[in-house]
Parts: C-alpha cells; sequence; structure tokens
C-alpha cells in the first residue's frame, strides 16, 4: 500500500535516494527543505519512495517490491518521472508502452569549470548590452510566461528573491536575457537560461549571463550543475567549461487521444 509521507523528518529516505547520479541538485535539497510530496510503502521502514516537486517525479528504492509498480501507477500524464537505474526504466516502459514519452537529457561535468575562463567570457558582452544581478522589483516584472519556473517552483517573486539567484542582461530597460537557479537550493543547483527575444539571440548573451551565475556559485562555494535538454544547451555548457555530457532520460505518460 501506498502513503504519503508526513513527518518533517525525511533523513530516513536519503538512503533510498543515493543510487541517483543525475538530478541530484533538484532531490536533495528538496528532501532538506521539506519541499514536494513524497509517497512510500511504509512510516516506518520504507523500501521504495516518490518525490513529487510539482511537474517533476524522482522514483527511488527497491524496483523489485510490488510497491514500486504502484508508485508509477500513480503519476499523472505529462508529468516527468525518472529513476536511478534500468530496473526502474523497464517498470516505467512496460507499464506505459505505446503511451510512453521521452525526453532526452544530458548531465555534463562541472569539475574544469575555471573561473578566469568565466571572467574572460563575462567581459564579452556586446556593446549597448549592461549585466545586473535581479533585485526583488525586477523580478516582480517578470513576465513569468517566459519564466514559468519561480511561479512553478518558488511561489512567488518574493521567495525568489529569498531562495533563488537570477542575472539578467539589459537593453536599455528591456530584459532580454536571465540566468537563474531553477529551484531553491542548498550548497548545488541546476540552472535556467533563456533569451527572451528572437532579435537580441545569437548575440552571446545567455553565454555572459550564465558565466555570471556560474562566476557567483563558485565564488560562494556552490555547485552548478548543468543538465542539458537539447544540443544548444549542450553546447553552451562546453563554451562555458563543462565536460563529458553524459546522456540520460526522463519518461512521462502520454494523455489519452
Amino acid at each position: 500500500m501506498i502513503i504519503e509521507w508526513v513527518d518533517e523528518d525525511r533523513s530516513q529516505l536519503r538512503s533510498l535516494f543515493e543510487s541517483h547520479k543525475r538530478a541530484r541538485a533538484l532531490i536533495f535539497p528538496a528532501l532538506d527543505q521539506g519541499r514536494g510530496n513524497i509517497w512510500t510503502n511504509s512510516t516506518e521502514a520504507p523500501t521504495v519512495a516518490r518525490l513529487q516537486l510539482v511537474v517533476i517525479n524522482a522514483v527511488a528504492g527497491d524496483s523489485t517490491s510490488p510497491d514500486a509498480v504502484e508508485l508509477i501507477r500513480m503519476i499523472e500524464p505529462m508529468q516527468l518521472v525518472f529513476g536511478p537505474d534500468d530496473k526502474w526504466t523497464r517498470i516505467i516502459k512496460n507499464l506505459w508502452g505505446e503511451r510512453l514519452g521521452i525526453q532526452k537529457r544530458a548531465l555534463l561535468s562541472p569539475d574544469t569549470l575555471n573561473l578566469d575562463h568565466l571572467k574572460h567570457l563575462l567581459n564579452q558582452l556586446p556593446k549597448d548590452y549592461k549585466l545586473k544581478r535581479m533585485e526583488l522589483e525586477a523580478i516582480k516584472r517578470l513576465d513569468k510566461r517566459n519564466s514559468m519556473h519561480i511561479p512553478t517552483f518558488f511561489g512567488s517573486s518574493e521567495s525568489f528573491h529569498k531562495m533563488g539567484i537570477a542575472y539578467g542582461i539589459y537593453y536599455g530597460s528591456k530584459l532580454v536575457c536571465m540566468a537563474s537557479t531553477f529551484m531553491p537550493f542548498t550548497n548545488e543547483f541546476e540552472i535556467q537560461v533563456d533569451t527572451f527575444d528572437l532579435e537580441h539571440r545569437r548575440k552571446g548573451l545567455a553565454t555572459v549571463a550564465s558565466a555570471a551565475l556560474l562566476i557567483h556559485a563558485l565564488e560562494n562555494g556552490i555547485v552548478p550543475q548543468w543538465d542539458a535538454a537539447n544540443e544548444a544547451s549542450i553546447n553552451l555548457a562546453l563554451k562555458l567549461g563543462y565536460i563529458n555530457p553524459d546522456p540520460w532520460e526522463a519518461y512521462y505518460l502520454k494523455p489519452i487521444r
């Protein structure tokens, strides 16, 4: 039987998720900060668990347990899910069959990030643009349709200002590019970067904004993780100094047509 974990103490669940090698910057800060919802098969000795962060789900534990299948059955269409190994992947694929959707991703290593290189990139900001650390009033003015991770994972502009970091690039008074933390974090975070206006793309703005965020992280002992969803994101990460793109997949259940 699957039940919701309501105890504020989640330390017992950490060992179940330790086998995850990807998305750790999403999973462990959420466990530590009490964010998201968790379902398990026991409040005393759980052997499987599902962490749900709005539309992102991580499953973990003993994939041979019948409760593993029940955890996957609970996931609603169009929500992403991933497990730590091929055994969980087989459960997902077998259960969802022809309705399986796949999101291909690549996790890159931050081990070779170099401050001197990032500061060199920072100095390549084109003329007529300005780079700024974004304060609360600027965050409030964001078109949240272009920055859905803020209302989705932080809840409000105020929460993002308190728990997140963003660097924006402005053309005059107009924000045209932003690099920010994807979710609340502890000692590592994942990055969200967007150039909002087509006419300002292909000018290196995403590189500069990302470099500013990475410099902030490295100078403050924070590990900036890069999990790419497409080739353009991989290429940007490599330019910044990340290495070794490691392909992986997340899955979702397609709606019934």
